[in-house]
């Protein structure tokens, strides 16, 4: 069995920012395809909803372990009718086996017989659920299902065989017709002996019954022969009917009732207090004998622990393969390569957007980040462009597909090819925390502190709009530092979706960064169209103003934008914007060759002469900007 620190080692956890992010569960009162978990799970138990749940939380690093799940979920789908049996027939019919274990783990033990009876039907069960999963058409496939759940089951099964003798033997299970959970009369003499007097009054009670209803002149439809805690046996018939026995002295009326009279005799109250006096000896006794039959079961409970995780991981496999197949379109199965390498991802789409198209297309989309040999796994995509144009989306697709294949499941893709995660990390919306005395930017801060130390060269990082809660210079100027920080030192994996158009730049200076953006266009009356397409480059055109428009502003507040906008553009683009363009152009190229001086081996009259030619390249007369700065 695997040890807690192995299983640790295997798996890894996704922050709390990245759960949330990529709606991995859902939110209270969500349901259905809305999250991840809600699209996945098509579990039959509670067991497996359970054990989705935790694999989802701690999806695996080990590739072997993820390559094993995924040779299942691949045997499963190719069988649609081994799946179709093992839900419908069997999955759903079988009951929460934790939940009954934990009630034996209790001092004192508080499960019942009907528990032992669920379990009891459960081990019955498992030579059917055997013979299913040995029918698979393909023999690679069925070898592979044989050896993580035939030979296991078949182990549980005959671990339980006297689980099953000691059940048939001490439970009556001839009473389960009348829902009654009892022990077997016949394993006890003393048990027996009272069972033959219970059964001996009740014989004299319908006889004193039957002599009752003769004297009355009724028949059973209308002279009821009924038993109440409190009461005991006693005769019932309609309030029309009572003056059969007013003033009749053999009758004792109990009560009046809508119902009816309840009424007794001599003979039925002597025979009722009989009957619970041995009653009541007859239940203390079973009672003695439940509490030894649950001791001896619970001796069972290690195999039920140990077909809880077959069954559960039965289920949760069967759940991946209904879910890559009843997909829109269907999912395909990653390739999982060794920590470090290319991720790539051929038509990616975003599962649970994908769902709630109610048929309409998903627009897939490529993802790309790949490695060289100079940057062991650094590799960044900057994506630009319109709100509303599917920035958000498309980074929430790379870090939902990385996780579905963590977690041994197919992803919605063409092709995908996944390198083995440590982590994925997420900076994804506003992140307020004002009810918590955090504001929106400080939140952002925070939880990129968190990234930055906590991210190593095999992670993922997703960042999207970071820097919004303060002021441009301060909030470019912190994104430029974070991304360029992630790609040098770091060296991870890094989607990172932005407003500032100029972060495209880090492209010029770091290796392993490509600018992406997501494409619009205007129809023929000027409206803006989303085409929800990536595209290499750089976005060339701000659309927030048609964004607005979109979104209703008044026609007068959207005109005003536009000339105001119109105006800082003839500012930006004018000569003087370019004359400032060309003074930072040179002042790169001056810092970048001062830089290559090797200062150490010059002597100072040498470094002096070095540095002067240098600067009167720099200063060209017909530039005031670089007049103007300080000469040496």
């Amino acid at each position: 069995m695997q040890t807690s620190t192995q299983f640790c080692e295997s798996t890894f956890a996704p922050d709390a920012a990245a759960l949330a992010a990529l709606n991995v569960f859902p939110k209270p009162g969500e349901t259905g395809p809305s999250s991840l978990y809600g699209l996945l799970n098509k579990t039959k138990t509670s067991m497996g909803a359970r054990l989705l749940r935790r694999w989802m939380s701690q999806p695996l690093q080990d590739k072997k372990l993820i390559e094993t799940r995924l040779d299942l979920v691949d045997a499963f789908l190719l069988d649609p009718t081994m799946r179709t049996r093992l839900r419908d027939e069997h999955l759903k019919r079988i009951p929460d086996l934790s939940s009954i274990c934990r009630k034996f783990q209790k001092k004192p033990i508080s499960a019942s017989l009907q528990d032992v009876v669920k379990l009891y039907q459960f081990s019955a069960r498992l030579p059917f659920l055997r013979t299913v999963i040995s029918e698979h058409e393909d023999a690679n496939c069925q070898a592979k299902i044989t050896d993580r759940f035939g030979k296991v089951l078949q182990e549980l099964s005959s671990e339980l065989a006297n689980f099953e003798a000691l059940v048939e033997t001490t439970i009556d299970l001839d009473e389960l017709d009348n829902y009654e959970f009892v022990i077997n009369p016949t394993i006890d003499e003393v048990l027996m002996e009272l069972k033959e007097k219970k059964d001996e009054i009740l014989s004299d009670i319908s006889e004193t019954y039957e002599a009752t209803r003769d004297a009355l002149g009724m028949d059973s439809e209308k002279l009821k022969l009924e038993k109440k805690d409190g009461l005991g046996y006693y005769y019932r018939l309609t309030r029309k009917d009572e003056k059969l026995i007013r003033d009749r002295k053999a009758f004792l009326v109990i009560e009046t009732r809508k119902d009816g009279v309840r009424f007794t005799n001599k003979d039925l109250r002597r025979l009722s207090s009989q009957y619970y006096e041995l009653a009541e000896e007859y239940n203390t006794k079973q009672s003695e004998l439940k509490k030894k039959t649950l001791e001896v079961v619970s001796t069972y409970l290690p195999v039920f622990e140990d077909c809880v995780i077959s069954v559960a991981e039965l289920d949760v496999l069967v759940s991946f393969a209904c879910a890559a197949a009843d997909a829109p379109e269907m999912y395909t199965r990653p390739t999982i390569l060794a920590p470090g390498d290319g991720l790539q991802i051929d038509s990616g789409r975003h599962p649970m957007v994908e769902e709630c198209l109610d048929g309409k297309p998903f627009i897939s989309n490529d993802i790309k980040l790949v490695a060289t040999k100079e940057r062991d796994g650094a590799a960044m995509s900057i994506i630009t462009g319109p709100n509303m144009g599917g920035k958000s989306t498309y980074i929430r697709t790379a870090g939902v597909i990385v996780l579905m294949a963590h977690i041994g499941c197919f992803v919605p893709a063409q092709r995908a090819d996944i390198p083995v995660t440590d982590r994925i990390l997420a900076r994804v919306g506003a992140g307020d925390n004002q009810l918590r005395g955090v504001s929106t930017f400080m939140a952002e801060m925070l939880e990129t502190a968190a990234i930055l130390r906590s991210a190593t060269s095999r992670s993922l990082i997703i960042i999207d709009e970071l820097g919004r809660g303060t002021s441009t210079y301060d909030g470019f100027g912190l994104a430029y530092a974070i991304s360029e920080h992630i790609v040098t030192k770091i060296r991870a994996s890094c989607l990172f979706a932005t407003h500032f158009h100029e972060l495209t730049s880090l492209s010029n200076v770091c290796e392993n960064v490509q600018n992406l953006h997501v494409t619009a266009t205007n129809d023929s009356e000027g409206k803006l169209v989303f085409l929800y397409e990536v595209r290499d480059g750089p976005c060339d055109e701000s659309f927030g103003i048609h964004v607005a428009e979109m979104a209703g502003f008044p026609a007068r507040v959207v005109q005003a934008a536009k000339r105001k906008a119109h105006e800082l553009e003839e500012v930006e683009h004018g000569p003087e914007a370019e004359k400032l363009a060309g003074a930072r152009k040179q002042v790169r190229a001056f810092l970048k060759e001062f830089k290559a001086l090797k200062m150490d081996n010059m002597t100072p009259s040498e470094a002096i002469s070095s540095v002067r030619q240098l600067r009167d390249r720099l200063v060209p007369e017909d530039n005031p900007y670089l007049q103007s700065m300080p000469t040496c």
